[in-house]
């Protein structure tokens, strides 16, 4: 008989490999994660205790020593079937989970880039583990699926809550879709509401990039989450918290219960992500381009005091609030390279500006009107180099100086920019305009602590500031990277003036 717990069967121990797999996860955890693993699954401290007492009994094999089925073996139960290839050079019989992954294997190990048309094999396969310890095995079609492939790389299986069973390994589970199969009506209708809620609602509240089209969010971003589920997952973590945050009902568990929904979306996403950021050749460029800003913008709803059970530990693997990680988001929530870059260059890319196209940018600035900014703000903003003369020493160079005063002068466009309109896209694009203007020197001026740089940086949040009140995701954000830019700032001297009171 297996052995079970009171909490039902989240983890499932497959004896005959010395693995123990996640039901919810469909991978194996390895030794050294299992404390990490239970608590994103929200079991705490007392129960994960228990389990980890229990699990300490069983023998669990590193990654690389375990050893795989043989070809053709039935699937693993609890892991997914991905549709994958499996190489047809003598000897070789490699496996890769997509098409254009195999025709780099052939690239990489064969030396051929241009292989025959009967270069590969259409396989069913599974790995025990994901990441860097990812190791694909070839199994037979289950009966159950009548010869037909069941999802491929994003496979489903149904998820269960928490727990350890630690019983032999049963027959391969049912797949589970959101039409299981003999029961054609069976929809998730929470998804599908929060999905079209982001269809109707949320696509319309997101940043688009002016050289996008308006309805980019809706249509394009949409077709490509109707193709990849961990996309898909992306898209309704941020329909839910958009929810959590803007949602009429005074109920706090209410929102609160779209928060948490956000959370395990974001997990599934983030899952996902991991994995592309890791092979980005695994999925179509723009696939990985709308994940990426699907990223960004969830770093933001991480971030902001409006989505408390966001920010309170219960998802990992989001960067920390730093001055330079938030300047990132934002670019990246409104262009796709950019996040993209971002994400996969192992360099530090905030080094260098976004190089967008000038004429574009040009244009850009001279369309707003000065006047159209509050006098109190454009008048601080224009007796600011005086201020800071009186305050700072002497700049260390005339190219901090000349880098200064450009950045202050690219301010003052962006405020006009930002106030020549109250719509979204005046408004972000103002805010988010200036960070792509910026020039290296100043930005290494800033990510270097000075002063200078600081304060003008300090100004900057007055734009952010008025982008919060346009934009959902962006709530409390300005005086969280205010207070940092103060901590950056020497209390004993006469800087701190320059920035007291800049927002309300």
């Amino acid at each position: 008989m297996p052995t079970t717990f009171d909490t039902h069967d989240l983890l499932k121990y497959n004896a005959k490999h010395s693995v123990l797999i996640c039901r919810e996860c469909e991978y194996a955890i390895q030794k050294s994660a299992l404390g990490s693993h239970l608590l994103r699954h929200k079991i705490y401290r007392g129960e994960r205790q228990r389990l980890l007492s229990s699990i300490s009994q069983l023998q669990l094999l590193e990654p690389d020593n375990v050893q795989l089925p043989p070809a053709g073996s039935p699937p693993v139960d609890g892991l997914p079937l991905i549709s994958g290839y499996r190489c047809t050079a003598i000897g070789c019989e490699s496996l890769c989970a997509s098409f254009k992954r195999m025709r780099r294997h052939w690239s990489e190990s064969h030396g051929v880039t241009d292989p025959p048309d009967s270069f590969a094999h259409s396989v069913n396969i599974q790995t025990f583990f994901r990441g860097t310890k990812l190791r694909y095995f070839e199994v037979s079609m289950p009966e159950s699926t009548n010869g037909k492939s069941v999802a491929a790389i994003d496979g489903e299986l149904a998820p269960h809550q928490h727990g350890l069973d630690l019983g032999p390994t049963p027959a391969p589970a049912a797949p589970k879709s959101t039409l299981r199969p003999g029961h054609p009506c069976d929809l998730d209708m929470e998804a599908l509401r929060y999905f079209h809620h982001f269809i109707t609602t949320t696509s319309l509240t997101l940043p688009v990039e002016r050289r996008e089209r308006t309805d980019y969010w809706r249509v394009d971003v949409v077709a490509q989450a109707l193709r990849r589920r961990w996309l898909m997952c992306g898209l309704l973590a941020i329909s839910a918290s958009h929810l959590a945050v803007v949602s009429d009902d005074k109920s706090i568990e209410i929102k609160q219960l779209h928060a948490e929904k956000s959370a395990q979306f974001l997990q599934e996403f983030l899952m996902g992500w991991g994995e592309v950021r890791a092979d980005p050749d695994v999925l179509d460029i723009e696939e990985a381009k709308a994940g990426a800003q699907m990223a960004c913008i969830q770093r933001c709803c991480h971030w902001t005091s409006e989505l408390p059970a966001l920010n309170q530990g219960k998802v990992s693997e989001l960067v920390p609030f730093q001055l330079r990680s938030f300047t990132a988001a934002i670019q990246g929530s409104v262009d796709p390279n950019y996040a993209l870059r971002s994400a996969v260059e192992s360099d530090d890319i905030h080094e260098e500006a976004s190089h967008r196209a000038g004429p574009n940018i040009e244009r850009n600035l001279d369309s707003g009107l000065p006047g159209n900014v509050p006098p109190a703000i454009l008048e601080r903003l224009r007796t600011l180099p005086y201020r800071m003369a009186e305050a700072l020493e002497k700049p260390d160079s005339a190219l901090d100086f000349i880098a200064t005063v450009a950045a202050l002068d690219t301010l003052i466009d962006c405020f006009a920019l930002s106030y020549a309109s109250e719509n979204m896209e005046a408004v972000w694009e103002g805010m988010e305009l200036w960070l792509s203007r910026i020039s290296d020197h100043f930005r290494r001026m800033v990510w270097g602590r000075s002063p200078a740089a600081l304060v003008v940086l300090a100004h900057w949040t007055c734009l952010v500031d008025r982008a919060e009140g346009h934009c959902w995701f962006m709530r409390g954000l300005a005086v969280k990277a205010l207070r940092q830019i103060v901590r950056e700032i020497p209390e004993d001297s006469g800087i701190q003036s320059l920035v007291e009171n800049l927002i309300d």
